[in-house]
Parts: C-alpha cells; structure tokens; sequence
C-alpha cells in the first residue's frame, strides 16, 4: 500500500507533507504527538522508505528481526515488508518515501545497480557520526525546500537530492557492499537474479528482444532448479519473484507508455504480451488505469 492508505490503516491523523506514490515526506513527530507510540498492527508500503533518526528514540520490528532506534541511527525499509514501530522520542526525525520509478524517471538511477543494499528484505539500521548527521541534515532540508516549491522541474531537483543523500548514506556504511557483505550463496543468487532482471527489461525497453522471461528462464541462467530459486528470492526479499517480475513489466510499460512515438499495441509487443488486450488488463489490475488513460495523464510534453 501507498503511504496514505498505511497512515488510513493505522489510523492516524493526516498531518505533514504526504506526497504521492513516488515520492514523500512524513513528518513522524507530528504524527505522534503523545509518546511513547506503537503501531497497533504490523503493515507494509508499496515504497522504500528511508528514516533518518538524529535526535530520536524507540524500535524498529521486522518479522525476524528488532532492532534499537537511537540518536542518529538511519534505516530504510523495502517495498512490501512487513513491520512495527515503536516510539519513545521525536525531537529530530526525517522520513522520506521514494518507488524505483521516481530515481529511475527522474534522475537516471538505475536503483539496485546503484544502490545494491536494497535489495535484502532488512537492510540492518546504520549509525551516523556528527559530520554525517551534518551532512545529511543539509540534504534533507534542501529536499525539503524543494518538495514545498513550485518549479516545473521540482521532481528533477527532488530526485537527484534524494540520490545524493542516498550516495551519501552509501559512501559512509557501504561502499564496497558488492564484495565484502553477505557473501552466501543465497544472496549472490539474489543480486544476479535482480541483475538478469534488469537487464532483461532494458533489452524490452530498448526492442532488442520481445519475449517475456519466466522464472524458469532466470532459474537456468543460474543453472539452478526454478524451486530453489523461488524459494531464495522469497526469503531473502520478502516478494516472490511473479511480484517482482510485476513490478518491471508495470515500471518499463510506464516508461515506454511516456513515449509518444510508440503506439499502444507497439508498447504491449514490445514488453512481449501475445495480444493487446492481455496487455490492457494487466495493466490496469496493477494500476488502475488502462494505458490510454495512464498515457492521457502521464504522456510527456
């Protein structure tokens, strides 16, 4: 879910900036006004999300993990991971929302080539030294800034902040993550499988192939059974892998959709759907519009 229906589920009072589904900003102090605070009920978003907690106590609760909140400490939460909030203290606390497509469309970041640490369902919180704090407070606030303004080119400027900040973040906890954390099989098998993927839907983006992998495909680009490759990615991420694949097919039909060079039908062949109107219905089951109407309100200038 986006981030209004999870502040609906928790019931909790419409206060801050919210945004949309790419991309926002939650102002958790003024959401809680009464301390200490615990969601009532576990729940997910269909977005990352990044809390940055400089002057701020409590915990974050995964299915198999809690973690203490303290001063500085930073963590992100991935797409559709279920957790709990606990909180004791909220003098200074930032938390922002972001989906691929917003780094992607407006920035040019390729989010998992980037940004590998995000691709594990728990991403293990950080903590920040002064300077770091320092430099991620700045950040935050030309975001911020940014975010309140008016400029056409607002989610341009927004989106490379937020890349920065995320750069930032990178630098100072993990750099060099490729090669140095998690190194098990499990893990690797997950990094190539999200590497085959976006590869594979860059060469539909681009036209150089029109047919559509199924996990048995990705499984033998490994060279391993399909099952144990199911089961890896479920584990380690938190989605199974006809979520995921979802997830591409909708993210690379928004983009060819913007392009308005390309017909409908053209774009439905590209992203190799047999039939347009397979095409028109899966696309609207996970987004609820049809191309015509996605394009109508999102077709580039």
């Amino acid at each position: 879910m986006g981030i209004r229906e999870t502040i609906k589920q928790l019931e909790l009072p419409v206060i801050g900036n919210l945004g949309d589904e790419e991309f926002g900003i939650l102002n958790i102090k003024l959401l809680h006004p009464e301390l200490p605070y615990k969601t009532p009920v576990w729940f997910s978003t269909n977005c990352f999300s990044l809390t940055i907690a400089l002057d701020a106590s409590g915990c974050y609760t995964t299915k198999t993990s809690t973690f203490d909140v303290e001063a500085g400490t930073i963590f992100f939460s991935r797409p559709d991971t279920c957790r709990q909030l606990e909180w004791n203290s909220l003098n200074e606390i930032y938390h922002l929302t972001f989906n691929e497509r917003f780094l992607t469309k407006y920035a040019g970041v390729e989010l998992f080539k980037t940004f590998p640490f995000l691709l594990l369902e728990t991403v293990v919180p950080r903590h920040a030294n002064e300077i770091l704090v320092e430099d991620l407070r700045r950040i935050y606030h030309l975001i911020e800034k940014e975010y309140q303004g008016d400029s056409p080119l607002k989610k341009n400027i927004i989106a490379n902040l937020l890349t920065r900040l995320l750069l930032k973040i990178k630098s100072d906890f993990w750099q060099g993550y490729e090669v140095t954390e998690d190194r098990n099989p499990g893990n690797d098998v997950v990094r190539q499988f999200i590497t085959n993927l976006e590869q594979h839907y860059q060469q539909l983006q681009e036209g150089s192939t029109s047919v559509q992998l199924r996990v048995n495909d990705y499984a033998k680009m490994q060279g391993i059974h399909e099952n144990y490759l199911y089961n890896v990615v479920k584990e380690k991420t938190g989605k199974i892998i006809s979520h995921w694949i979802a997830e591409k097919t909708i993210l690379a039909a928004k983009n060819l959709l913007e392009d308005r060079s390309l017909s409908i039908k053209e774009v439905s062949y590209r992203l190799g759907f047999p039939y347009f109107s397979y095409f028109t219905i899966y696309f609207k089951k996970h987004t609820g519009l049809t191309p015509k109407e996605f394009r109508l309100n999102n077709s580039r200038r």
